[in-house]
């Protein structure tokens, strides 16, 4: 993967001001002035012409076999780097192999931009080479789409596909038909329009100072906000304040060190007892970047553990989730390392209610997460009858067996 001294270097080469260019090199510099050195794809005859100064613009056209692999990889990339994840593909059927893995990145929040290169607009609704309607086969998947109506509006319609990917936290789908890479046009080059993303308001972090501060067992969710906004040491700098055990959201076992002594596993579907038993004590829960998805709060191992009289204190960077899934006491619209941080500013020097409890929690914290380390460390099979009855089956057979749970604890 390309450093970011060169993703710098690319970008620092923009031309500035209006100059004369084609559109496929409006294309290629607005990709350069946001950094793009990757891209996943195969080559297509619809993208020829800025294919050709891809590389002497520093940027690798990196080819798969498949199309949906290079959409996945283009998640992937961008959930590790940070940046922008990059697919493009023929027009029609090389494009349409792309809808699962843009899919996979809307629910992941992931900032991937798909260019769809499209027939040529002399050929449109005359049965064009692979023609077909590109735009609505992405339209549930994507935050934005960037349809490019005409040539002189190429960098842009790019430029806004990258901020929207950035800023809306997903997908952006830009859209071109293939004889518009080709002309000369007057353009100017856009800058990268990032936004700053604050805590939230302040009524709404001062409520939830408010509400920590007289919580007697409060929780924090950590979800995948905090890993996109690289808030792990803020977290647990929060979490260490309030004494309070730590649970992952469902698919972030990342967002929280296991190492940590508050750490108490994931949600959700199959999660961690404890951590389910922890969140149930509850009477305040933080859920920071955490959308609270209904897959990760559902019932598992025969508990309907989510707490129905905590005050939850929701805080994601998407006013859109606040209290989407779960109803809420306070709402924090903001990026999840700066309001951990402003929370975390407004408890210093203050008497908690749960200063009192932090020995009697954190015993209780260490003995669930036993419990539950010592259930998994005893699971060999099944308990149930339906289980028994196969394993006393197999010992008559020849050969030894596994039980999938033996397997799986191996």
């Amino acid at each position: 993967m390309t450093d970011l001294s060169d993703q710098k270097a690319a970008a620092a080469a923009v031309p500035v001001g209006p100059q004369k260019m084609t559109p496929s090199e409006a294309f290629v510099e607005t990709l350069a002035a946001n950094g793009v050195t990757d891209m996943f794809g195969i080559m297509g005859s619809a993208f020829m012409d800025p294919m050709d100064i891809f590389a002497p613009a520093g940027i690798r056209l990196i080819p798969v076999v498949h199309e949906q692999g290079a959409g996945h990889m283009a998640d992937g990339y961008a959930r590790v780097s940070g940046r922008h994840g990059v697919v493009i593909g023929q027009n029609g059927p090389g494009i349409s192999n792309c809808v699962t893995a843009i899919a996979a990145a809307y629910w992941a929040h992931t900032p991937v931009v798909i260019i769809t290169p499209e027939t040529g607009t002399m050929s449109m609704g005359l049965g064009g080479f692979q023609e077909a309607n590109q735009l609505p086969m992405f339209e549930e998947f994507t935050k934005y789409q960037g349809h490019v109506t005409n040539p002189a509006r190429m960098a842009e319609f790019t430029g806004r596909c990258f901020d929207r990917a950035m800023s809306e936290m997903g997908p952006t789908q830009l859209n071109i038909p293939r004889d518009y890479f080709y002309g000369e046009i007057k353009a100017e080059i856009p800058k990268p329009n990032r936004l700053d993303r604050g805590a939230g308001g302040e009524q709404s972090l001062n409520d939830a100072a408010e509400l920590l501060a007289k919580a007697k067992f409060p929780v924090i969710i950590s979800g995948g906000g905090v890993v996109m906004g690289e808030a792990i040491e803020e977290c647990k700098a929060l979490a260490e304040r309030l004494g309070a055990p730590v649970v992952n959201s469902y698919l972030h076992n990342d967002s929280f060190p296991a190492s940590h002594p508050l750490w108490c596993g994931p949600l959700g579907y199959q999660g961690s007892k404890a951590a389910m038993k922890l969140i149930a004590k509850a009477d305040v829960v933080v859920a920071l970047g955490s959308r609270l998805g209904p897959f990760g709060t559902l019932p598992q191992h025969g508990m309907d553990y989510w707490p129905k009289n905590a005050k939850i204190i929701q805080i994601d960077a998407d006013n859109k989730m606040l209290g989407l899934v779960k109803k809420i006491s306070v709402g924090i619209c903001g990026d999840a390392k700066a309001a951990a941080k402003a929370i975390l500013a407004r408890l210093d020097g203050k008497a908690l209610d749960c200063d009192a409890t932090r020995g009697e929690r954190y015993a209780t914290v260490q003995a669930e997460k036993a419990a539950w380390e010592e259930e998994l460390t005893n699971w060999t099979h099944e308990k149930d009858a339906y289980s028994l009855d196969m394993i006393e089956e197999q010992k008559k057979e020849p050969g030894n067996y596994l039980h999938p749970r033996q397997v799986l604890r191996e």
